[in-house]
């Protein structure tokens, strides 16, 4: 994939703008958004390549908002997680995630990730 429209979903800010600025650097375009509801707006106004959630959200979490958010989208969704145990992945895996990114976020994992994603239609 030559460049990616990617919608970041993180409550903390700094996350979101380190991950948009690495993403930018490598020719990649990106969306933040703070909460659950903010990524479920941010996806019926426009379409993404990838979507990264965090799994720690306020409100609803990324886990719980995981389904509905699955529904707006047939883009990837990677849950992002400090918590990286069997358990996590699973239960992410269970509720529609395409996979698991633990934090912090190791950028070559990410651009592997971004490098798999399959050509979009001219």
């Amino acid at each position: 994939m030559k460049s990616a429209k990617v919608l970041v979903v993180d409550d903390e800010n700094a996350n979101v703008e380190i991950l948009l600025r690495c993403l930018a650097r490598q020719g990649h375009t990106g969306l933040g958004a703070g909460s659950a509801e903010g990524a479920a707006q941010a996806l019926t106004k426009g379409a993404f390549d990838l979507v990264l959630l965090d799994h720690v959200l306020p409100g609803e979490t990324g886990m719980q908002a995981l389904p509905r958010l699955r529904a707006l989208t047939a883009a990837p969704i990677h849950i992002m997680s400090g918590y990286s145990d069997d358990e996590t992945r699973r239960d992410a895996e269970l509720l529609g995630a395409s996979g698991f990114l633990p934090k912090p976020i190791e950028l070559e994992a990410l651009f592997a990730l971004l490098s798999a994603l399959p050509e979009r239609p001219a």
